[in-house]
Formats: C-alpha cells, structure tokens, sequence
C-alpha cells in the first residue's frame, strides 16, 4: 500500500514536466527518498495502476481524433489515419513475396552426322 504523498509523487512524475528535484521540493521530501520510492515494488506497481488508468480514460478522445483524422484535409493524414485504424483492426497489409529463381543456360546438342544432310 502506497501513501498520499507517494501517490501525488506519481501523479507528478506521470505530468512529466517537473524534475525529480522539484518533485521532491512540492512533497517536502529528500529527494533521495523519492528515489527509494521508484525501486519499491508496491510503489512500482501503484505507477503501473495509474498509467493503466489514465490511457483507459484516454482512449475515447484517442479514438474520436483518429476517427476526425479520416476527414483531414492532408492525403497524407487520412491515409495514415485510415492505415493506422485499419491496421489495430487486424487488417494488415499482404506480405508480397520476393520470387527469384536460377535457370541454367540452355544446351544445343548436335547430334546429327555431319555429311547426312538429305537436302544437301
């Protein structure tokens, strides 16, 4: 089980834009504790919980964007868009197949005698 103040620790460090140090300095923590907190396992698992639930909330903005990506003006963007969609839907591209093959020259064998030719 994990503290309030470890709890807002990860909930900092998920913002990404503040440093270790500046953490540590809003909690009113060492900062070396915070770093002993990032190897505990239940601290570990508590940031694992968080991010879990900040991309499932996430998810249908995510998907409303790709859905209005369709509609872009850029060829490009509604191409990566449409691929991208197409491709998480497990319609993926079909594999094409590089066919090389080795022929041997053809021989000319000529095995009629000389001096048989009938029509001279």
């Amino acid at each position: 089980m994990i503290t309030k103040k470890q709890k807002r620790a990860i909930e900092l460090m998920f913002e990404g834009n503040l440093s270790q140090l500046a953490i540590s300095e809003q909690l009113k923590i060492h900062p070396t504790t915070l770093s002993r907190w990032k190897r505990d396992p239940d601290f570990i698992e508590a940031m694992r919980v968080f991010t879990d639930s900040v991309i499932s909330r996430s998810t249908p903005k995510a998907m409303a964007t790709m859905l209005k990506l369709l509609d872009a003006r850029s060829e490009l963007v509604r191409f990566n868009a449409s691929k991208d969609l197409l491709d998480r839907a497990g319609f993926m591209p079909t594999v094409k197949q590089d066919l090389t093959a080795t022929i041997n020259p053809v021989q000319i064998t000529d095995n009629v005698p000389a001096g048989s030719d009938d029509d001279g």
